[in-house]
C-alpha cells in the first residue's frame, strides 16, 4: 500500500512531525519548544534558512539539532550529497534518537532508494520499537513487496501499539491521535489508527487466496 510520508519542519522545536497520509501534502509545524536556535521557517527562503544554521553551527558544532535542520535545508535545496552528510552527523552526534533516522528514511523514500529507506527505518525501530508509525511503514513496505505474512505481523504490531496508545486519552490532541517519543518527538498516527483494520483484513484475504 503506498503512502506519502510527509515532513513537517518546524524550526521551533529539535523535532520532526511526520505524518503518513494519502489526502494531504501540506505539512504542519511542530510546536514543540526547545533551547535551540529558532529560524522562522515562513519568512526564509531555504538559502537563507541554511546560511543562518551555519552561522549556529559555528558556534555549537556539536548540536545535532542543528545538523538535523542542515540536512532539512539541503534537502529543500536537493542538494543530496550535503544532505546525507548532515543527517549521518546528526545520528552520529545523537544516536539514540530516532528522528535522524525517520529523516534520512523520507527523504530516501521520496528519491525511491529503497535499500537505504529500509535500513533507516530498521534503525529507527531498533532505537524506539514501539513506535507504531515505523511499523506501519514497514508494513507498508512489505505489502508492496507481497510479503503477506510478514506484512500481516507488522499490521498487528502497530494495532497492538495503537490500542495502548488510544487507553490514554491524552494522546488525543486536536482530533489528531499522536505518538510521542521518548525523545519528544510527535508522530500523527491518526492515518494509521484510520486504516489497520483494513489492512489486517486485506493481508488475511491475500494469504488466504494463496492457499
Amino acid at each position: 500500500m503506498k503512502t506519502k510520508l510527509l515532513l513537517a519542519a518546524g524550526f521551533l522545536s529539535a523535532q520532526l512531525m511526520l505524518s503518513c497520509s494519502k489526502q494531504s501534502s501540506t505539512p504542519a509545524q511542530n510546536p514543540i519548544l526547545s533551547n535551540e536556535p529558532q529560524h522562522k521557517v515562513l519568512n526564509l527562503d531555504p538559502q537563507t534558512q541554511l546560511d543562518n544554521i551555519r552561522k549556529d553551527l559555528e558556534r555549537d558544532p556539536q548540536s545535532a539539532f542543528l545538523h538535523n535542520q542542515a540536512a532539512i535545508a539541503y534537502d529543500s535545496l536537493d542538494d543530496f550529497k550535503n544532505f546525507e552528510r548532515e543527517i549521518q552527523t546528526a545520528m552520529r552526534l545523537d544516536p539514540g534518537n530516532s528522528i535522524d533516522q525517520y529523516v534520512a528514511y523520507a527523504v530516501y523514500k521520496r528519491r525511491g532508494l529503497r535499500e537505504k529507506q529500509t535500513s533507516a527505518l530498521d534503525a529507527a525501530l531498533e532505537i524506539d520499537p514501539a513506535n507504531p508509525f515505523g511499523h506501519y511503514e514497514r508494513a507498508s513496505m512489505l505489502e508492496d513487496k507481497k510479503e503477506w505474512q510478514a506484512a500481516l505481523k507488522e499490521y498487528q504490531t502497530t494495532q497492538e501499539l495503537l490500542q495502548q496508545l488510544k487507553s490514554d486519552p491524552n494522546n488525543f490532541q486536536n482530533n489528531r491521535w499522536m505518538y510521542v517519543d521518548k525523545r519528544g518527538n510527535p508522530f500523527d498516527v491518526t492515518f494509521q489508527e484510520a486504516h489497520i483494520a483494513d489492512n489486517i483484513a486485506r493481508a488475511h484475504a491475500a494469504i488466504q487466496d494463496r492457499k
